[in-house]
């Protein structure tokens, strides 16, 4: 296992987010580290699947490209496969409110999807703390971090849920037909 990229969302008060992406079990796994000077907190590792998986988990993520947007601004392009389906991931970082905007897709090429999400294991306190707005809140050495859903423009807001340390994701506008691509969106505030 070794680390390979990091995208940053530093405030000027030398807090915010920092992710790592690490190459396990032949894909990518993000580690997500709340900040504080020169120490760093783990607060969620995403829950990887492996090759035999069809519907893993997370997004099965096998490539990455890290692009520096402007002096502040970058954003990480991730894509793979599993099964007969393609996999993309974007995270954008936001200095200015020390967030992380996740975008993902799943194009599947089957005439039924499997499951769709994404999975965390939270490494700190998490708890709902508004389910109509679907917002969760991670406490960490007397701070709080949130994961807000965000719409993707469909209509519905897609689903959050928080069985102990294990927080899920999950689009809730499927297709009516398929093959078919499926989007979710959610964003990380440090």
């Amino acid at each position: 296992m070794s680390e390979l990229e990091n995208l940053e969302s530093i405030g000027p008060d030398a807090t915010g987010l920092r992710i790592s992406m690490v190459w396990e079990n032949e894909r990518f796994k993000h580690c997500v580290d709340w900040v504080a000077g020169d120490q760093e907190f783990r607060i969620l590792e995403s829950v990887e699947g492996d090759e035999k998986d069809l519907w893993p988990p997370s997004p099965a993520l096998q490539q990455l490209t890290l692009e520096q947007r402007t002096q502040s601004r970058q954003v990480g392009l991730m894509v793979g496969m599993a099964g007969n389906s393609h996999w993309s991931v974007a995270i954008e970082n936001d200095p200015r409110d020390k967030s992380m905007l996740f975008e993902a897709a799943c194009r599947v090429a089957d005439t039924t999807a499997g499951s769709l999400t994404t999975t965390y294991k939270s490494m700190v306190p998490v708890k709902i703390i508004d389910p109509i707005e679907r917002v969760a809140e991670l406490s960490i050495a007397g701070r709080k971090c949130r994961i807000k859903v965000e719409s993707t423009g469909r209509g519905e807001l897609d689903e959050l849920k928080i069985e102990g340390n294990i927080i899920t994701i999950t689009p809730t506008e499927m297709p009516d037909t398929w093959p078919a691509t499926v989007e979710w969106k959610y964003r990380l505030f440090g």
